[in-house]
This record gives C-alpha cells, sequence and structure tokens, in this order.
C-alpha cells in the first residue's frame, strides 16, 4: 500500500474518532460533507503539536482526552455570528418591550431576566445590552436588565466575556446603538474596541453544555431566551430534550427565539409559534405578545412610572418605500436586488445626484432615503446641508468613502444621516444586504430620536486623509479626450500633496500639447508633456504621455512603487495586457455600461466621482 493511501486511511479513522468525541460532548453531528473541514482543522492542530501523521495524533489524543477534547469542540464547533444577527428577533424584542415590563413588574420584579444560550463570542449578548440600553429607558427608566451569555467553547466565552473586537466589527451596528459604549484600544490594539461597563456590567459569561445544563442553571428562570442557529447540528431527539428543559426555565410569559432557519414544529412540544422562529409556552396569556407587524412601543407604561414626554416611536410598515440616490447603476441595480419584493422594502424611485434626488424624493413620498457621497452636480453631503430638516425622511449613506474619513461620512452625519455604510464592492453587495436592510430599518424606527450626531467610537477613529511620502508613490491615469472633463473634475478634488502622475493615452500622441494648454488654466497641479522618459518624477506634477511610446519605460521605472491605477472609460486589449504587468498597483475601474478589459481584476469597479476619495485613501495606508 502507498504512503499515500495509508494516510488517507489514517485520517479517516482519525476523522470518524474527532467527529465521535465532539458528538457525545457537543451534541454537535459532523457529517461525512463536514469531513474535509474536520481534516484540515485537525490538521493545524497536529502542526502545532508538532505531530507527523495522524496516527501519531490519535495516540496523543487517547492519552490526553479530557483536555484534548475541548480543544477539539473549541476547533470544530461553528463561530459564525456578527452584531444584530437576524434582526427581525430585535424588532419583535422592541414591539413587545411594554408587555416585557409588565410582566416583569407584575411578578414583583426589577430586572428583565436574559439568557443567550450559545452566545459563541459574544457578539449577540452586547447586541441586546446596547439595544436594551438603549430603548429601555424610554418605557420605564428605573426596570433593569441581566443578560447571560453561555457557551460550550471555554475560548469563546472568555473572548465574549473580555469584549474586545476588530474595529470593522462594529461598524454593523446601528449608530444609534453604538451610543457611548466602546472605547479604541491603543498602540498595537488600536485597530480594536472594548465594551465599556455601560454594557458589561449587566451581562455575565459561562461555560455551558445543553446537552446537561439541569445543575447548572438550577433556579434560574428567563424573560427571553435566545439559542439560534445551533438546532441544525442536533439531531431531533436531542433538540425535544434540550427544548423541554429549556422551557422549565422560562417564566410563563417568557419568549423563546430560535434561528430563523430552525423549525421547532413536530417535535410535539407543549409551544405557540408567535412570530418568526419565537415561542411561548402553549397557552400563555395573549396579551403576552404582539403580532410581528405591530412594530411600535405602546404608549402606556406600568405605574408608577410616567412616559408622557416621551416620543412616539412610530409603527413599522408591512413594506417601507426606499429612494435610492447613486450615480452608479451597477450599485442602484444591485440596491434593488436587496430590496427586492417580500423583503420589506421597496424602491420607489432612483437618482443620479443630489440635485436629482430632492425632487425624486418630493414626488415619490418615501420613508427612508439611501444617499452616496461623491456624484456630479451635487455631492451627498451638500445635498445634506442644503435639504435635510426635520420633516426629511430619514437618510442612510451607502458610499465608497471610509467611515473615518473626517471630510466625507462625518460631514454627512453631523448634517443628518442617521446611518452610514461602507459601500462594499459590486462583488459582495449582496452579501451585506443584510446591513443595509437593518441600519434602514433602525433609521425608521428611531426617527423620532433623529438628530446629527455621531458616536464616541466613531470620534477616536475619526481621521483626515492625507498620503504620507508622496514622492515614494506613483499614480497613474488611463484615459481619452473625451474623459476629459471627469479627469479636471478629479484633479480639482484632491487636497495637500500628491504623488507623481502620469497620464496615458492611446493614439493621441499629436495632441498632447493642446491637451497640457487646455488642462493649465483648470488644474492647479504643473503639466508637462514627456517624449522620453524623465530622470526622475516629481511630486504635485501631471505627466501626459503616449501609451505606445512610454508605457514599458516608465512601467520598469516605477512598477515597484505603491501606485494608485485609475481607468476612466474603455481600454484596448493591447493597453489592458500591459497594464497587468504593473507589480504594486491598486487598480479603479469606471463603472460603465459596459465591461472593459480590465473590469474583472480590478480591486473595484465604481464611477469616476468615486476616484479622488479612493485613490487618496488607498495610498494614504501605503
Amino acid at each position: 500500500m502507498s504512503t499515500a493511501l495509508s494516510q488517507s486511511s489514517e485520517y479517516d479513522k482519525l476523522i470518524s474518532r474527532v467527529s465521535a468525541i465532539v458528538a457525545k460532548i457537543s451534541g454537535n453531528v459532523l457529517e461525512e460533507k463536514q469531513a474535509l473541514m474536520v481534516q484540515t482543522r485537525v490538521k493545524k492542530r497536529m502542526l502545532e503539536l508538532g505531530h507527523n501523521s495522524p496516527a501519531e495524533y490519535l495516540v496523543f489524543l487517547e492519552k490526553n482526552l479530557n483536555s484534548e477534547s475541548g480543544v477539539l469542540v473549541s476547533l470544530l464547533t461553528t463561530h459564525h455570528t456578527f452584531f444584530f444577527r437576524e434582526f427581525n428577533h430585535f424588532e419583535y424584542v422592541k414591539a413587545n418591550l411594554s408587555t416585557i415590563v409588565k410582566n416583569v413588574r407584575a411578578r414583583g420584579d426589577n430586572t428583565i431576566r436574559i439568557w443567550s444560550a450559545a452566545c459563541s463570542r459574544g457578539q449577540e449578548v452586547y447586541s441586546l445590552s446596547m439595544f436594551l440600553n438603549f430603548y429601555l429607558p424610554k418605557i420605564d427608566p428605573s426596570m433593569k436588565f441581566k443578560i447571560i451569555g453561555s457557551d460550550i467553547d471555554p475560548e469563546s466565552v472568555k473572548v465574549a466575556a473580555n469584549g474586545v473586537y476588530h474595529r470593522r466589527e462594529i461598524k454593523s451596528v446601528p449608530m444609534n446603538y453604538l451610543g457611548d459604549h466602546w472605547a479604541r484600544g491603543k498602540g498595537e490594539i488600536s485597530e480594536f474596541v472594548k465594551a465599556k461597563k455601560s454594557i458589561t456590567e449587566p451581562t455575565e459569561f459561562k461555560v455551558v453544555n445543553l446537552l446537561d445544563f439541569k445543575t447548572q442553571m438550577r433556579g434560574s428562570k428567563f424573560d427571553i431566551i435566545f439559542c439560534r442557529n445551533v438546532f441544525i447540528y442536533f439531531r431531533p431527539d436531542q433538540i425535544k430534550l434540550i427544548m423541554n428543559e429549556f422551557l422549565n426555565h422560562l417564566y410563563d410569559t417568557g419568549l423563546f427565539f430560535s434561528g430563523i432557519s430552525e423549525s421547532l414544529g413536530g417535535l410535539q412540544l407543549e409551544i405557540d409559534n408567535v412570530g418568526p422562529s419565537i415561542y411561548m409556552r402553549k397557552g400563555a396569556k395573549a396579551e403576552a405578545s404582539a403580532t410581528p407587524e405591530s412594530l411600535a412601543v405602546s404608549g402606556t407604561t406600568p405605574a408608577p412610572v410616567s412616559i408622557a414626554r416621551a416620543p412616539v416611536m412610530p409603527s413599522m410598515p408591512t413594506t417601507l418605500k426606499v429612494v435610492c440616490v447613486d450615480d452608479s447603476s451597477s450599485i442602484l441595480t444591485l440596491l434593488k436586488k436587496v430590496f427586492e419584493p417580500g423583503s420589506g422594502f421597496e424602491v420607489v424611485g432612483v437618482a443620479k445626484n443630489g440635485i436629482e434626488a430632492k425632487e425624486v424624493i418630493a414626488k415619490c413620498k418615501p420613508d427612508l432615503v439611501t444617499l452616496d457621497i461623491h456624484m456630479p452636480e451635487m455631492d451627498g453631503v451638500t445635498y445634506l446641508q442644503r435639504n435635510f430638516n426635520s420633516t426629511h425622511p430619514p437618510v442612510v449613506m451607502i458610499s465608497s468613502a471610509s467611515r473615518d474619513d473626517s471630510d466625507a461620512a462625518m460631514k454627512a452625519l453631523r448634517a443628518g444621516a442617521s446611518d452610514f455604510i461602507e459601500k462594499p464592492a459590486l462583488n459582495n453587495m449582496m452579501e451585506r444586504g443584510e446591513e443595509i436592510k437593518t441600519k434602514l430599518k433602525v433609521a425608521y424606527m428611531d426617527k423620532a430620536f433623529a438628530s446629527s450626531h455621531v458616536s464616541s467610537v466613531d470620534k477616536e477613529f475619526e481621521k483626515k486623509i492625507a498620503i504620507s511620502s508622496p514622492e515614494n508613490k506613483f499614480r497613474v491615469i488611463y484615459s481619452s479626450v473625451s474623459d476629459q472633463k471627469k479627469v479636471v473634475k478629479f484633479f480639482n478634488e484632491l487636497h495637500d500633496k500628491q504623488p507623481p502622475t502620469v497620464m496615458f493615452f492611446e493614439g493621441q500622441d499629436n495632441i498632447l500639447q493642446a491637451l497640457k494648454e487646455d488642462m493649465k488654466s483648470k488644474v492647479r497641479y504643473n503639466l508637462e508633456v514627456i517624449d522620453v522618459l524623465p530622470t526622475s518624477f516629481s511630486p504635485d506634477t501631471i505627466y501626459l504621455a503616449d501609451f505606445k511610446k512610454l508605457y514599458d519605460s516608465v512601467c520598469s521605472k516605477n512598477k515597484s512603487k505603491p501606485t494608485s491605477w485609475l481607468i476612466f472609460g474603455k481600454t484596448s486589449k493591447h493597453a489592458s495586457e500591459k497594464i497587468l504587468e504593473w507589480d504594486n498597483g491598486h487598480l479603479l475601474v469606471e463603472d460603465l455600461n459596459y465591461k472593459c478589459e480590465l473590469t474583472e481584476v480590478a480591486a473595484d469597479v465604481v464611477p469616476a466621482t468615486s476616484f479622488a476619495y479612493m485613490s487618496c485613501d488607498w495610498l494614504s495606508k501605503k
């Protein structure tokens, strides 16, 4: 038998043993289709320990079964989660918050008790804590809450209790909920944030196995139990066993939330379905829950608390009408897919700049507006500064600008925008649909509290985009004479010192001098026409060159430098092939109604109005 076949057989044996251990401890049944995942992760563990063969690791596993089993559970149980996942569950909590408070008061308590029973690394717990911190004082300022987060994986529980996450993770959190609850790290962890006491104090984390928690959770009762996206890994008989135990820990009027893709039907459980994967004990009082469509918090509060001065929160329409404002036809098309029929949204109008937006919004009377920043004629910030007021529909920015940019994102938020989404690339726009829809829903739900605001952690990350050492960087533009109006606008949007820029033209060598004379009065940078490769390229200078004559020599001399490449219009096949020879380039292609040769390999495809910001942003990070 060959070594390869022997190794394969050994891995099959190891995978079978590891899967059995994980299933016994956690209940997670790892099937044949997950064998490659198991093998990959176990191989990584073997490398960490210095074991060269499956047989060698298997011997180690059996000798250290207790300690190593915990490591395997951590490796092979799912940790995919994010803040405010499956937001319609949070909508339901908000809709029923007055009733939940009333039920807590009725039993003589002053604390809403919640269990996040598969909390992974804590995002669900802190989502609930931020959420209740925002809404509960508006219902009953004296009501408290307590959240227990548990998971079978000790490492995940440590991460959750620590409350530290990368900055990009909390960008998906609606800005109202971020509030002042997060602090930026310093030094080596400056790209991370840590949860503050305001949202960690009401939380507690512990390691709990859902197959056996009777003793550990003895005496604990909850108003809300979240156990989402975990049952898919259990057998029906295990789910029934776990659910019956959960019911023992749920108050009579309590709510149980499972994952949207998980059905508890057919298990003969004593529960009633009261919402999307939301359950109560069978026969619980009808008034303990509201219909999923009724998403407004009621205007009444249990005595003796009065909310007479509290803002009236709007009820959520079945379908929210949206106007989308963006100069990219591709983005508008993708937004229409995000807001497809049945999504709870409907695109009732589109506009390509701020001027059109004013007319379309007045005509369509939408509930919400999505707004780009970089657009022709009138950009998004200018639109807000001129048109946003208390009667304007809530606005959520969807822009290629970084949320940290003080000249774009922060200005938009201070001018009235409710929230900000960093525009995803075209190839992952649909994956970001959940974030887009959640932030729009929150913007509508919270329009009674609308104010120009920036969260405290956003203020800590706020910065001005600046290119350091521009003499060591490079920019290349490919364009034609017909693109000159857009190119001039690009140069006029730049500020501070810029790297040398070469503008290549194909087949227009004889008019380069005329182009230079035309541009001289329109841009503030030095302009030179070059026929031969200069000894050096200077910052704040634009070099006009013929592609055929000079591309190879310019590329050879500068391709190792961090280079921002901008394609206005469409390239020839010959030029596209040559451009790909540039080693250290960040390629942006103009979003047009047709694809150029470089569309598939570009870092991003965006309107030319976004080139100035995206080019400077990339170069500033190099």
